[in-house]
């Protein structure tokens, strides 16, 4: 077939890359952990694509400023990714650079696609020609990437990005970038292109394998950021085991003080018959009452671990209710109950610790036997409300790469049971909610 050439230039117009950037950042954000309503973000995004399309308009045929450029595509799709999405800075970052390529590939495919079309089929050059075909293939495209992307965001849950992993995949971008642009930043030399047909498939190729090799190196941080998360997670375990055992041992050492210094207390007030001497020792008897085990829930684990909670919670003015019926955590091993409670009632601690006013830090734990569950909801207030995006809470530290890993430890365990765990926040009280079949699944 003869060829038409009624598209030579082998400059694609900007107004396609700039729809390409904010069409793929949309795309990307709508697929992860997105904090804005559909509506806000359609939006921002319209926003984004008049301004950065009027950018591009009058600048695709700038070669001066491309690298400036370049930068303020990428920093405006990151800035798009910030706005929408609740990931860290530096996953964001990430996102970024990752989007961006994604958005080239798509921009270079759909421009290949209709410029063949064009030039060797007669596809129409008209507007409503351009419209269509560029809907046509952006669906299609959309539709091939949706089950690599939407895996992708498995991986990036547990992904530890950091300066060197930013890094590489920063240099891998300017690699592929640079290798799919040569023809444009070469001109006429040895590496500059002549024929735009052959120039818009290399391009296209550059992008794909460009993407090939960030979705490996995403799949190989995840599952080594999994693995690592898997041994700090056995170590944050361990060490709850360690602190049971020495809990308990203290705990029984407490008692046995206890119940020496009241039947002490009870001989030296026979002998006493004086009135403020008695206060006296009616006040120290007092005092030493809250080292008494009195929590007796059926299950000396769980005792042990609220009967230390609650003197903690007593030296820091906190008020916790518990009303739990031990026996029915029969079937579970005691250092996953120590991990369990243990770390949900550290956090519930932690979290009502900021309140400033004292009577608001409260604290309600319930267990009770149901149907054949083991129902456990504990409550507390909070002052920063909790961010919980899909059912997962997330960490409040700066560093999520070393903290959270409480937050996990629970979620291990109720899933060791077969068990559900469900998180909300609302008017000020913070709820957890666990539900585990007494009888275990197995596999």
């Amino acid at each position: 077939m003869t060829p038409n050439p009624t598209i030579n230039s082998i400059n694609t117009p900007g107004i396609y890359y700039a729809f390409s950037y904010c069409v793929v950042s949309f795309y990307i954000a709508m697929l992860g952990e997105r904090k804005r309503p559909i509506w806000l973000m359609t939006i921002y995004q319209l926003v984004y694509f008049c301004i950065l399309g009027a950018i591009m308009f009058y600048t695709s045929e700038s070669r001066i400023f491309f690298i400036p450029l370049t930068i303020m595509y990428m920093t405006s799709i990151y800035l798009s990714l910030r706005f929408n999405c609740y990931y860290e800075p530096k996953v964001t970052l990430y996102l970024a650079l990752h989007t961006f390529i994604l958005a080239e590939l798509w921009a270079s495919t759909h421009w290949m696609i209709y410029f063949f079309a064009v030039n060797f089929f007669g596809y129409t050059d008209k507007h409503i020609g351009k419209i269509i075909m560029l809907m046509l293939v952006y669906a299609i495209l959309g539709r091939c990437f949706w089950f690599e992307e939407k895996k992708m965001v498995n991986h990036r849950k547990n992904m530890n990005i950091g300066i060197k992993e930013l890094g590489a995949v920063l240099i891998m971008t300017i690699a592929v970038y640079g290798l799919s642009n040569v023809y444009y930043l070469a001109g006429k030399t040895l590496f500059g292109g002549y024929y735009a047909s052959e120039i818009f498939v290399i391009r296209t190729l550059v992008d794909l394998g460009g993407m090939a090799i960030m979705y490996a190196f995403e799949i190989q941080m995840g599952d080594l950021s999994t693995r690592l998360e898997m041994e700090r997670l056995q170590d944050a375990l361990e060490m709850q085991r360690t602190n049971y055992k020495m809990l308990s041992q203290s705990m029984e050492l407490v008692n046995i003080k206890y119940h020496d210094l009241k039947h002490q207390i009870a001989i030296i007030r026979e002998g006493i018959n004086n009135q403020s001497s008695l206060e006296y020792l009616d006040k120290m008897e007092q005092e030493i009452k809250i080292y008494e085990a009195q929590n007796k829930t059926g299950n000396e684990v769980l005792d042990t671990i609220l009967t230390a909670k609650s003197i903690h919670c007593q030296n820091n003015w906190i008020e916790m209710t518990v009303v739990a019926d031990g026996e029915a955590l029969s079937f579970m091993e005691p250092m996953d109950i120590s991990a369990l409670f243990g770390n949900m009632l550290d956090n519930a601690i932690e979290s009502v610790e900021k309140i400033d006013q004292k009577e608001k830090r409260l604290i309600h734990l319930a267990v009770a036997h149901q149907k054949g569950f083991v129902r456990i909801r504990l409550e507390n207030c909070y002052k920063d409300k909790p961010r919980i995006v899909n059912g997962q809470i997330k960490t409040s530290k700066s560093d999520s790469r070393y903290h959270g890993f409480g937050i996990k430890s629970i979620e291990s365990i109720v899933k060791k049971y077969g068990g559900s765990l469900t998180m909300r926040a609302e008017d000020g009280w913070f709820e957890q909610r666990i539900l585990i079949p007494t009888k275990r699944i197995t596999s």
